[in-house]
């Protein structure tokens, strides 16, 4: 059984602009002062104008967008103001100052007395049609959590129309590389290759979907651990962080109230249930027959995803796993940090690390190496 774990540099080895900073730099393009409407979220998310704004202080992974997402969230947390039994607040920014970040979040509010009708959402917009500043009333701690939030699900909703349209829809359904399974051990009798994947696109089935170098043929059976970019309004895209503390005796300046668990990648995996198809996947894992073998392609190893990985890279004793590298310094970082997911114990009994371009062994053979060896 075979089961391809794919991350953002398999999108990248194959030339699409996934990185958050690529559409941050399409982001950026969008920005017209003079032209705007104010109902433009290009214009008028906040994370989008965070991110442009600290932009030079983070790397240009996504573990660095899910780790801000995490120091803004707590940042937020622990504003004297969100703590009151009162908190009814104005956040206001001037459209023609470019320059904010939720570091000065409070730099931006003003305390006011109740009585707006805020709705559900315990927040709303007033003055909307206002071209020159957004000013949104807050009804309690509650209405600046779900700002926060809608605001990132807006961003994600964004980053979705950008694969679309412009990552996915110049897209041609041939690649450069020959997706290479022979020589790995695929099981002859085994029509299925499991796909877990981490990225938002279908990159790997739109390529190699019953094209691999094997000998028979090959259908994928993809799960999207993070959903899948679609064309409906229901974006199940999920984007936050790592798992924090509600409660640490010990240090409380890292403790985070329970409200703020929505940031979670854990709780959005259920939330937009992502999370089925692969137990699913787990099952299929645990009660295999053959002997299940990963092939990691392109995935980080982060630490955001670090419980995932560990579940599904155990759920079998008897697995092998496979993992791919571009270049000597990756194979370096890939080895420290499977140590940290699984223990040097399972490492040593389990893990391969391999070349991913080598033309015996790895996994994205270059077809004009192919035609030369």
């Amino acid at each position: 059984m075979d089961i391809l774990i794919l991350g953002n540099g398999f999108d990248l080895a194959h030339g699409l602009n996934t990185k958050y900073v690529d559409f941050l730099d399409y982001c950026a393009k969008q920005f017209n002062p003079l032209a705007y409407k104010p109902t433009d979220p290009f214009f008028t998310n906040m994370w989008i104008r965070h991110f442009l704004n600290i932009q030079q202080q983070l790397g240009d992974t996504w573990i660095d967008l899910e780790n801000e997402i995490y120091n803004v969230v707590k940042h937020i947390s622990k504003l004297p103001f969100l703590n009151s039994s009162s908190c009814y607040r104005t956040f206001s920014i001037d459209f023609n100052n470019m320059i904010f970040n939720f570091y000065d979040f409070d730099k931006y509010t003003t305390e006011v007395s109740g009585g707006y009708e805020a709705g559900e959402n315990k927040y709303i917009r007033y003055n909307e049609h206002n071209f020159i500043n957004y000013i949104i009333y807050f009804s309690g701690s509650k209405g600046i959590i779900n700002f926060l939030y809608d605001q990132l699900r807006e961003f994600t909703k964004l980053f979705n129309y950008y694969l679309l349209n412009e990552v996915l829809a110049p897209l041609q359904n041939e690649s450069q590389y020959q997706l290479f399974l022979k020589s790995i051990g695929v099981d002859k009798g085994n029509k299925d290759v499991h796909v877990l994947s981490f990225n938002y696109t279908d990159t790997c089935k739109r390529l190699y979907d019953q094209k691999f170098n094997t000998y028979c043929d090959i259908n994928i059976k993809p799960v999207y651990a993070h959903g899948q970019v679609c064309k409906s309004k229901n974006c199940n895209l999920v984007l936050g962080t790592h798992s924090f503390f509600n409660s640490l005796p010990n240090d409380l300046n890292e403790e985070i109230n329970v409200e703020f668990n929505i940031f979670k990648k854990h709780y959005q995996r259920h939330r937009y249930e992502t999370i089925e198809p692969y137990q699913d996947l787990l099952r299929k894992i645990k009660k295999t027959r053959s002997i299940p073998i990963f092939h990691i392609i392109g995935h980080s190893l982060d630490s955001t995803d670090h419980n995932i990985l560990k579940h599904i890279l155990l759920t079998n004793p008897n697995s092998i796993i496979n993992i791919y590298y571009h270049n000597k310094e990756a194979q370096e970082r890939l080895m420290h940090k499977i140590n940290s997911i699984i223990g040097e114990e399972e490492v040593m009994a389990k893990v391969r690390f391999i070349d991913q371009h080598d033309t015996k062994r790895g996994i994205l053979i270059s077809k004009e190496k192919l035609q030369n060896v």
